[in-house]
């Protein structure tokens, strides 16, 4: 389910935009709508546009282009992204410049020049947003991802100055201009329905930007569409197999990257790996390295200065700035010392090549709490059992189960989906009451099952300690006095437990003829799957989940399948645990829909067995 986009009137809507035309073709639907709804707005420009030497050329039908013809470009991008704005109804005086360099600001990012990131800061600390719209970090265009990562630091500068205060974070929405192939789908994808008056306003704005509608007019107005597409995080913007980095894990004193390469026409060349951390716990200094995967190793070069006042960094040895190199042209693994790497509450990743216009991919963020954990000495994944409740509309049986669970855990997530009845009042209730060990999730709208799960991973993984995940369902169906038994099969070498309902014969019809097919399938195909195919108690190593969540996507019950899939193709160790289930009134409580959520898990399982033919 797409969630639909809602701005009010208390609402401060700041938008982020690399050049002038993003602020039409991203949003300038909801520009229109924030204005009508009497929201303040503020737009960001990052630069003039004034370095599209191409587009120039084109236009003004001359072969030099110098410092001043740059600058004369520049100046007059920005008279028409005024104008675009005017024809969306946003003052010029809600607008600003920032003047960073046009095609610069990855550079600007790497190098650890304040100047981009202490302006955004002003700005947010100033205009004080609400909702913050800006480019995803995944985007093609180096300067929207660029600019993507840019926020984010300035986000974590901002949280560090504000500590204690009890203002709330802005929402933070992100959209893809320039993408490889269709547009990624997702739970957290948030869509704008425009109507055919600010439909007819968008595309009057876009056609503001002479200078580039000029060369790109089809393309340009391809982005009227009847609604705007952003996306709540950009894990949700990933899709499968859209970024080189397919796993990111700590292990042993070392963060571990699993890279596959794509060159294209619009990225080639020998790769570098390039690193930038978030700057929550002071300057952002970042790092590269060289893919030479032939050499087995290579130098990890230190980009960035220290703030005035900063803590020196520690002093790193000659071992800790080689990073080890493993792998053919087409990819390999890259194992960095912890040691090198800036101390951060969320590290960004990118493959970066000296030739074409495009990237290969934008900027992973990767949670690195775990190599945090590691840095300091704990325990090697952190220690101690993370519960995940889903919960949808089970006020009247969730809160005994949470908790019964929270007692066999260190730490306990419950996600509220969108529930219509007293769900939400139960679980805050229970939060308020835990003492900090409960985290609650709340969707404003339902997402399905699957993207709950997958939320709360995440959050699990950015927030808490842990080595082993456990995910129990809020009706009630399994007595949370299990959840020490398959934490104990996971601890035991399984990547992933799964309990198997022993009274599986007197499961309901509604959930038995699915579960009986499905299994019926895979047990041909892979021996040592569980029959219980479909059970929602389950565990899984930190490890694993940190797999999972780089690669597996889902809105509904098909996701639980997706996971077992990804476990069984990998070949790992899959535990099988009997549990009793108990079934209130014919499980009436479950929200599995028969026919929808059966063909689901049909095409689910046909697109695996399809894909996995193709790669085979």
């Amino acid at each position: 389910m797409t969630n639909e986009v809602r701005i009010e009137s208390a609402d401060r809507v700041m938008l982020l935009v690399p050049h002038p035309d993003d602020e039409s073709l991203a949003a300038g639907g909801l520009l229109q709508r924030a204005r009508a709804a009497g929201a303040a707005v503020r737009v960001l420009f990052a630069t003039d546009g004034e370095n599209n030497a191409w587009t120039q050329r084109l236009v003004e039908r001359r072969l030099r282009i110098g410092p001043a013809e740059r600058e004369r470009f520049g100046v007059r991008r920005r008279a028409e992204a005024s104008a675009a704005l005017a024809e969306l109804g946003v003052p010029a005086g809600d607008a600003a410049f920032l003047g960073l360099p046009d095609q610069g600001i990855t550079a600007l990012l790497t190098s650890g020049e304040e100047r981009g990131l202490g302006r955004l800061v002003d700005e947010i600390a100033s205009f004080r947003p609400t909702v913050l719209v800006a480019p995803s970090s995944l985007d093609l265009h180096a300067d929207h991802s660029g600019l993507a990562v840019l926020l984010r630091q300035a986000l974590a500068r901002a949280r560090a100055a504000r500590a204690g205060a009890t203002a709330p974070a802005p929402r933070l929405l992100s959209y893809l201009v320039h993408l490889c192939g269709a547009r990624p789908e997702g739970p957290g994808m948030a869509s704008l329905t425009l109507t055919p008056s600010e439909r007819d306003r968008k595309r009057r704005a876009v056609l503001c930007h002479a200078t580039q509608i000029r060369v790109h007019r089809r393309k340009f107005l391809s982005f009227a569409p009847e609604s705007e597409t952003f996306y709540e995080s950009d894990a949700e913007a990933s899709g499968p197999g859209l970024h080189p980095v397919r796993l990111a894990s700590f292990e042993s004193g070392s963060l571990r990257l699993e890279i596959a390469l794509r060159p294209r026409p619009g990225a080639w060349g020998r790769p570098t790996l390039l690193l930038a951390a978030d700057g929550a716990a002071g300057p952002a200094p970042s790092l590269s390295v060289d893919l030479d995967w032939k050499a087995g190793s290579a130098p990890i070069r230190l980009h960035g200065a220290s703030a005035p006042g900063a803590a020196a960094p520690p002093a790193r040895s000659a071992a800790s700035l080689q990073a080890r190199l493993s792998g053919r042209r087409r990819g390999g693994l890259v194992s960095l010392p912890l040691a090198a790497l800036p101390p951060a509450d969320r590290l960004f990743v990118k493959i970066e090549r000296p030739i074409g216009f495009f990237d290969e991919a934008g900027w992973l963020g990767i949670p690195a709490s775990a190599g945090a954990a590691q840095r300091t000495d704990a325990a090697s994944d952190g220690a101690g059992v993370c519960c995940v409740v889903p919960c949808y509309n089970v006020g009247a049986l969730c809160g005994p189960v949470i908790r019964e669970a929270v007692r066999h855990a260190d730490h306990l997530i419950a996600v509220d989906d969108g529930s219509t009845d007293e769900t939400g009042e139960v679980l805050r209730a229970i939060e308020a009451a835990s003492g900090g060990r409960v985290r609650l999730i709340a969707f404003p709208e339902n997402r399905g099952k699957g993207a709950a799960l997958l939320e709360a991973f995440r959050v699990a993984l950015e927030e808490f300690r842990f080595d082993t995940l456990v995910t129990i369902d809020g009706d009630g169906q399994h007595r949370p006095a299990d959840i020490p038994r398959l934490a104990a099969a996971c601890r035991g070498g399984a990547a992933l437990a799964v309990g198997e309902r022993s009274l599986f014969f007197k499961m309901p019809l509604r959930s038995r003829v699915g579960n009986t097919l499905t299994s019926l399938l895979l047990t041909r195909l892979y021996p040592g799957c569980p029959h219980d195919t479909q059970s929602g108690f389950r565990a899984a190593q930190r490890r694993f989940v940190e797999r999972i969540v780089g690669v597996v996507r889902g809105r509904r019950y098909e996701t639980e399948l997706r996971i077992l899939l990804l476990a069984l193709a990998e070949k790992r160790r899959i535990a099988i645990v009997p549990i009793p289930t108990i079934y209130f009134e014919g499980n009436r409580s479950s929200h599995f829909r028969p026919l929808a959520d059966s063909l689901r898990i049909g095409a689910t399982i046909v697109t695996w067995l399809l894909s996995a033919r193709d790669t085979g």
